[in-house]
């Protein structure tokens, strides 16, 4: 235990002289007003005036004369012993032998001084006052402390969660009545078990990680499942911390209904994850075979059509109208294919499955420089390893952030990077727009926003979106490199 330093020098002292002497009393006040102390003094030579001074006043130090007519320092110490004050005593001495000094030690002088030999008087005066003051902050934190322990006893017991003390072997050395009430053991059976016993097999290898944690870290906060003496499960929340070398306070409260509540609404979200992934899956399914569909059957019948009207076009009677009429048709018919070319590619591009990733976003941007006069700059890498899954929720994110840009943004540009690195892809869209606002980012109700994070939630990702520090919107998806189990 560390006792902090008296802050003695300098200071007012308060000075008992036993001495028949003025002229050695005055000298030993010169040393100490030399040495920096403020003194003030009382010159006692007789039993009765050091009885009175010492009722009557507190004082720091005490020097007294070995050999005094009226007075014997034996006598002087009885008095001193008698008053039970923790004071530094200290005699100084014309000659003293060594046999006397020992006895003088023994009586209770802390030391002694020859009057020929004053080079030691402060270093001396230092040290005895240095170590008074520490007994005395000793004793003042021993106080403090066998009172807090009391309080802390009362605490302990009252507590409605339960409270512990554990040694670094891992057993209990203290528990309170909440501790009983939790696990269902007596304060005695506790006492005798260790902590791990009460974990269950299922957290056991992590009850052991955690408490290797609390010896060398010194603190813990974790979640335990417990068994109670009657073989049912609870679960426990636990934060412990280090009080000594050897022993660990702990506090648990019993959370099993809160952990219920929560192993609940996971395993809902899960489930919903699960069909959002399911519903995700079947809609891509879904449009995959429209797109199909819209090509090959639609789009085959119509250029069916346009062949056989440019074969009317060419045999038809000569006239004007006529020739006007099927050539509009023809043009009909050509816009028609088109519109449904679009809309299989929207719907779900071959390219992106027989191109890739950067193939689809370059020809989907230029489609929509067509449509929108929105210049799109794009500066996209290829991907080392390309997956259809991720190729697919990338290529989504990049359809939703560019609709959300015709119909928000009010933007002349937008900018595509799409790169790679060892931990992932990374692709960013901004545009030179009025810039989305933080309240349409966190209130929960953009579909488009909440579909983009899904899309890259499902394939472990993330999008982070943001309005730029000059203007418009910056939207930011990170995929993780998909982990190749080795073969």
């Amino acid at each position: 235990m560390n006792i902090s330093t008296s802050p003695q020098l300098n200071k007012k002292l308060f000075v008992l002289i036993i001495e028949d002497s003025q002229a050695d009393a005055e000298l030993n006040v010169m040393l100490l007003q030399t040495a920096g102390y403020d003194i003030s003094y009382q010159r006692v030579a007789t039993a009765q005036e050091m009885t009175e001074a010492l009722e009557l006043e507190t004082w720091d130090l005490i020097l007294s004369d070995y050999s005094m007519p009226r007075f014997s320092v034996q006598a002087a110490l009885e008095i001193f012993r008698a008053h039970a004050a923790d004071i530094p005593f200290i005699v100084i001495s014309g000659a003293i032998g060594e046999k006397k000094a020992v006895q003088l030690i023994k009586a209770g002088v802390h030391d002694y001084l020859l009057k020929g030999n004053m080079a030691r008087f402060i270093p001396i005066i230092e040290r005895e006052l240095q170590a008074a003051f520490n007994r005395r902050e000793l004793v003042k934190v021993n106080t403090a402390l066998t009172l807090s322990e009391e309080k802390n006893k009362i605490y302990m017991e009252n507590a409605p969660d339960a409270v512990f003390v554990a040694n670094r072997t891992g057993r209990y050395t203290q528990v309170n009545g909440a501790a009983s009430r939790i696990t269902g053991y007596t304060r005695d059976e506790l006492l005798k078990m260790p902590v791990l016993d009460l974990i269950t097999e299922e957290s056991i290898e992590q009850g052991k990680e955690r408490f290797y944690k609390l010896l060398k870290t010194g603190s813990l906060k974790a979640d335990f499942e417990v068994r109670q003496k009657n073989g049912s499960k609870r679960w426990i929340a636990v934060n412990a911390n280090r009080i000594s070398e050897t022993l660990f306070l702990g506090f648990s409260k019993d959370i099993t209904d809160m952990k219920n509540a929560i192993l609940k609404v996971m395993k809902a979200r899960e489930e919903m994850q699960q069909l959002n992934q399911y519903l995700t899956d079947a809609r891509e399914n879904e449009r995959a075979t429209i797109a199909m569909e819209i090509h090959d059957e639609l789009g085959q019948a119509l250029t069916a059509i346009k062949i056989d009207l440019n074969w009317v076009l060419e045999h038809i009677a000569d006239s004007a109208e006529s020739f006007q009429k099927i050539s509009g048709i023809i043009e009909l018919t050509n816009d028609t294919i088109k519109i449904i070319q679009r809309i299989s590619a929207e719907l779900r591009p071959g390219l992106l499955d027989d191109l890739g990733l950067v193939a689809a976003i370059e020809w989907y941007c230029g489609e929509f420089e067509q449509r929108t006069g929105i210049k799109c700059e794009l500066m996209l890498e290829d991907m080392p390893d390309e997956d259809k899954r991720i190729n697919l929720a990338l290529y989504r994110i990049c359809q939703e952030a560019l609709t959300n840009v015709i119909r928000h943004a009010n933007a002349k540009t937008v900018r595509i990077t799409l790169s790679y690195t060892p931990p992932g892809i990374t692709m960013i869209i901004e545009d030179d727009g009025v810039g989305i606002s933080q309240e349409k980012i966190t209130c929960g109700k953009s579909q488009g926003l909440i579909g983009m994070r899904e899309r890259a939630r499902q394939i472990n990702g993330s999008v982070e979106f943001a309005k730029n520090t000059v203007a418009g919107t910056k939207i930011v998806t990170f995929i993780p490199a998909p982990i190749h189990e080795p073969a």
